[in-house]
């Protein structure tokens, strides 16, 4: 109440830090959500105030304003200051989206919807997030009102929302690791139940990325493209397994390659541009990364200098035993002087080219693309009538 009498008081807050403290992380969840309640219904009321009039007709009736503040629109003096003081905690709010109380989640992101119809969020900070938020599968309101304000910066920011997809998918990843630490697997597909009573898989960007690419053969490509290039860039990504390793990327990549084969393509030509181009990245990596595996083992005597591909070398011996690494052929592994930090580095390369290769079959089969097709294709074909609606 006093805020809603007082606005500049919050000036006042704000400056001692009082603000701050209410919204850490270390406050108490209950204060946490009461302190966004607030702050919405504090800059909703002075939205309806001065769009109402009441703001005009207070400062026209107040003698000690001049001529030129009223010229200024000083109306909207405290509207703006409540809005500057909000803004300034934006990171945290941002961060508050994927806290794991669902209140908080809701809550932050109607804050975040306020300040967006307000013109007081940046669209390139909010994309980003906005995406995350597409895998909160517990939470159906969220899920809805997130993909709400996408649509709505989609219809006047397209560009924006398409350069950003890659990264929401990534952070849609983080969030769901951050939201529910507990679940087994990270999944981007939904289950729903058909017309038909049977259910269905759904891809959780379907909504964004029909509305965001559209018909658009050329915006489709360039998503495909920054998706696939995903899997040569360094990631870095909190490491469950070895704990010095600097990263464990591929869970990461198989939540990717789970976009790639469950987006809802409308155009045959996009499925074969997705396989040509996992195709050329796979024939471009795989000679060098089994070159260095090769290269590694054979220091420890893990390798065979065989060229006889149908040979079976040491490690595939062990591999058929219930516990190779104990087995004498794995011994060298067990040593302190084997680099367990490179081999695993090695193994998730070439873990990387599998997915891919998993995919580029997954696709292949799905929509029945023929190997013909695929030696005859040019990526800058002309787009053929009869791929369209597939």
């Amino acid at each position: 109440g006093i805020f809603f009498s007082h606005p500049r008081i919050m000036l006042s807050l704000e400056e001692k830090g009082t603000l701050k403290d209410l919204m850490s992380e270390k406050s108490p969840l209950n204060i946490q959500l009461e302190a966004l309640k607030c702050w919405q219904e504090i800059l909703v009321a002075e939205e309806v105030r001065v769009e109402s009039g009441e703001a005009k007709r207070q400062m026209e009736s107040n003698q000690t304003i001049t001529v030129s503040k009223k010229i200024s629109g000083d109306q909207d003096g405290d509207a703006s200051l409540i809005g500057a003081c909000c803004i300034q905690h934006s990171s945290r709010l941002f961060q508050m989206t994927s806290s794991r109380n669902a209140e908080i989640r809701e809550h932050s992101l109607r804050l975040i919807e306020t300040l967006r119809r307000q013109g007081l969020m940046n669209p390139m900070e909010l994309v980003p997030h906005l995406l995350a938020l597409q895998g909160d599968l517990r939470q159906p309101q969220i899920r809805s009102l997130s993909l709400k304000l996408l649509n709505e910066l989609i219809e006047k920011y397209p560009s924006i929302v398409r350069q950003f997809i890659a990264d929401g998918i990534k952070q849609s990843y983080m969030f769901q690791h951050a939201v529910n630490p507990d679940e087994i697997k990270v999944t981007a597909v939904l289950i729903r139940q058909a017309a038909n009573g049977q259910a269905q898989k759904e891809c959780i960007f379907k909504d964004v990325f029909t509305n965001a690419i559209g018909s658009s053969r050329t915006y489709s490509k360039k998503t495909l493209k920054s998706l696939i290039n995903l899997f040569s860039q360094e990631i870095n990504v909190k490491c469950t397994g070895v704990e010095k390793m600097k990263e464990n990327k591929i869970p990461l990549l198989s939540y990717i390659t789970e976009v790639l084969a469950s987006l809802p393509f409308n155009h045959l030509g996009d499925v074969i541009f997705t396989i040509h181009t996992i195709s050329e990245k796979i024939s471009l990596e795989t000679y060098e990364v089994m070159r260095k595996i090769t290269q590694f083992l054979h220091l420890y005597g893990l390798s065979s200098t065989d060229p006889d591909p149908t040979t079976v070398d040491t490690l595939e011996k062990a591999s058929m035993n219930k516990s190779p690494i104990r087995t004498k052929d794995c011994k060298p592994m067990n040593t302190k002087s084997f680099d367990t930090l490179k081999f695993a580095e090695l193994c998730t390369k070439a873990s990387t080219l599998s997915l891919l290769m998993r995919l580029n079959m997954f696709l292949k089969e799905a929509y029945k693309v023929q190997d013909k097709r695929l030696l005859d294709y040019d990526p800058s074909e002309k787009e053929r009538i009869n791929d369209r609606g597939i």
